[in-house]
């Protein structure tokens, strides 16, 4: 039997043709015939991934110390009182608010989300009194997805449309599209507009991926995007190729925004972000030829020290250049759209990180994941013990492996769901096994509003169960989930209850409606019906009043790095980066897998050749990388990259992967304790180091 469905190995969302024979998957392959048909190395191993002797297939329960992954295998009642039991303990000990919940990447999108953070209702560490219920929002997409562009023009990116069919110019800026798209839609459109002619610029430290089809690499300094684009826009102003009627009617803030630009020297700006002053003005008339240019952009400029203004100078070169809501720029794809209005701050059983980062919270309703470590370790701003991780590593995602060791190891209640044994399920006091997507119901919204359920795919493999169903059975146990399902008929059921479809798209489903462009001087984008953007001033915001309301530089203002003393040393001359996607794994789901590990055998260090040569490097060699925070050592590929610059990507650092990939770990080298002001987002993809050549060696072992 042949079923047509999305890959269940990640929510990277390919559409794939699965062969089920007695009950298992045997085979899964690319469908040819849908535009997001794609297969990677994870889903083309599905058949030995699923049924893998190191996959979860029953609940356990540790015997040993925590670290050391000895666990003894336990019935599902066990584990839920077990669970429960330590939970109570918890509260009792510390009160509500020690617990707390993460939900990770491997979730995202997941109905589990509607029990660990839900806004509509009361989510699971709500209903026990605790406010700190946490997700991926604190170190992924959400700074670039909504708190920029709300900031500006009052949208968010998913009420953007790059008009990439259309453009004269495509820019990649701080996005891989060949690495971080499932489906690759994006690439895809990129190749069938520079076959009808349209040219590519990308802006990015690396060259490796999009960059390889580039018509002209930008070779950015990691974490200076701000400052290259506030050179791009002190020219556009100096010269005065800005569109002088949108600027005069439809923005915020242009005065002040040019006093600052005074402020800066083209000199200043090009040493900062590493780009010369002539391939600044080369990309600037670029920029300047045509409004049909369209953005590709996302998280790679989020994990900066001014992560929020630099995105902001981004959006506004778009703005103040014609580009906004026009053929072949950036379409806005809504209309009546109403202003965002904060979440109110609470004053008591306030979460974790809301007192350091306030609009934050206004933002997603919740605190900032990366101050847990804190409140675990120095009970700062009080003291938390306990906490349930559903599908996520932060020991291996967030920065500092070693300091969240410690966290776990002073944890006195531990809660994994997971699919496969991680780095942090060895600490865990309770393990439970989670499905994949192929084994569990997937709701659908049809155009009508109403929801279906697609079944599973294989019934599930040995006693796991939808991540749903195990945090419902904890939350009955604890006598806070009588509205969750218990069984699988309630589950269905459970699924199908509606949720209403986002307000600002132009619709929920079947066709689209024709495109208006220039909304905003017809009143198209305001709820009130009235010009402008649906922001608090009624325009295009380049200097901020939400910003400026809770204390921060309206216009977008450019920090640098180096701007803080103890990381500006002599003996840090190089910049790391990190963090970007692979295409073969899916942040540390891969490297533990032989198969995957196969293919992708080191983390390597990405060196520019001419760096290489200076500091005697060869291609394959191993190299010593030491940053204030700590010392690692990799595997070298010389290839194309920002000068005095290096690239290491995540995802080591595991007892389950083989040698390279668990002494390689680069979170090791960066630290929580630097973060963008605005959204508390750390600043890992800008790291001052120092690189040196390794005598060490180490045959591949996986």
């Amino acid at each position: 039997m042949v079923v047509n469905r999305v890959c269940g190995m990640c929510q990277g969302g390919c559409q794939v043709n699965v062969t089920v024979e007695d009950g298992k998957i045997v085979k899964v392959e690319p469908d040819k015939d849908s535009p997001k048909g794609r297969l990677c190395i994870r889903g083309a191993l599905t058949p030995q991934l699923l049924y893998s002797e190191d996959r979860l297939t029953y609940p356990l329960i540790r015997e040993g110390k925590r670290g050391e992954g000895r666990f003894r295998r336990a019935t599902w009642d066990e584990a839920y009182e077990y669970a429960a039991e330590l939970i109570r303990k918890t509260m009792d000990k510390y009160g509500e608010r020690a617990m707390a919940s993460y939900q990770g990447r491997g979730v995202l999108g997941m109905p589990v989300g509607r029990i660990l953070s839900n806004n509509q209702k009361p989510c699971l560490m709500k209903r026990l009194g605790s406010p700190n219920d946490f997700n991926a929002a604190s170190i992924c997409n959400m700074a670039s997805s909504t708190v920029t562009p709300v900031t500006t023009s009052g949208l968010n990116t998913r009420m953007m449309v790059q008009d990439i069919p259309n453009s004269d110019y495509i820019f990649s800026w701080g996005k891989n599209p060949v690495t971080d798209d499932g489906p690759q839609m994006a690439i895809k459109s990129i190749k069938a507009a520079k076959e009808r002619g349209a040219k590519l610029v990308v802006i990015d430290p690396r060259k490796n991926g999009i960059g390889e089809m580039a018509d002209l690499w930008v070779p950015v300094i990691p974490g200076a995007d701000g400052a290259l684009a506030l050179a791009m826009l002190k020219l556009i102003i100096d010269s005065e190729r800005y569109d002088k009627e949108f600027v005069r009617d439809y923005t915020r803030g242009f005065e002040d925004f040019k006093t600052y630009l005074g402020t800066l020297s083209m000199e200043q700006l090009s040493k900062w972000c590493g780009v010369s002053e002539e391939m600044i003005a080369q990309v600037t008339d670029i920029f300047c030829s045509t409004e049909k240019i369209s953005l590709v952009a996302y998280t790679g400029l989020e994990y900066q020290l001014s992560a929020i203004q630099n995105n902001r100078a981004i959006f506004t070169l778009w703005a103040i250049t014609g580009k906004l809501d026009v053929e072949g720029g950036i379409y806005l794809n809504c209309q009546n759209v109403p202003t965002f209005s904060p979440k109110e701050l609470p004053t008591e059983n306030k979460p974790i990180g809301l007192d350091e980062f306030p609009l934050f919270y206004k933002f997603i309703g919740g605190g900032q994941f990366c101050r847990f470590p804190r409140a675990v370790l120095e009970d700062d701003p009080y003291a938390v013990r306990g906490l349930i991780l559903a599908g996520g590593s932060p020991v291996l995602t967030f920065p500092d492996s070693k300091k969240w060791r410690e966290v776990y190891e002073k944890l006195e209640c531990f809660i994994v769901s997971d699919r496969y044994p991680t780095e942090d399920s060895r600490y865990a006091d309770v393990v439970f096994p989670a499905c994949t997507v192929f084994e569990t119901y997937k709701p659908v919204m049809g155009a009508d509003g109403k929801i279906t359920l697609i079944e599973p795919v294989i019934e599930p493999v040995g006693e796991s169960r939808d991540d749903v169903l195990i945090l419902s059975g904890i939350a009955k146990k604890l006598g806070v989930g009588d509205d969750y399902p218990g069984s699988e008929e309630e589950l269905k059921e459970w699924l199908c209850q509606m949720i209403p479809p986002y307000a600002g798209d132009f619709a929920t489903g079947g066709k689209q409606a024709p495109r208006v462009y220039q909304k905003y001087k017809t009143g198209g984008l305001r709820a009130d019906g009235q010009p402008g953007f649906p922001t608090p001033s009624g325009k295009f915001e380049i200097c901020s009043v939400l910003l400026e309301e809770n204390g921060f530089t309206p216009y977008p203002e450019y920090r640098d790095i180096r701007s803080i003393p103890e990381l500006n040393r002599p003996e840090f001359p190089f910049t790391m980066t990190t963090g970007a996607r692979s295409m073969h794994r899916m942040g540390v789901f891969g490297a533990n897998l032989p198969g995957v590990a196969k293919a992708e055998p080191y983390p390597y260090m990405d060196l520019d050749p001419e760096d290489a040569e200076e500091l005697g490097i060869k291609d394959g060699d191993w190299a010593k990388v030491t940053t204030p925070f700590g010392t690692g050592t990799f595997k070298t590929r010389v290839c194309g990259m920002a000068r005095h610059c290096i690239h290491i990507p995540h995802g080591g650092g595991s007892e389950y992967m083989p040698e390279a990939w668990r002494i390689g770990n680069v979170n090791e080298l960066t630290s929580l304790d630097y973060n963008d002001p605005i959204t508390g987002f750390v600043t890992m993809k800008s790291v001052p180091c120092r690189v040196e050549k390794s005598e060490m060696t180490m045959e591949k072992s996986i």
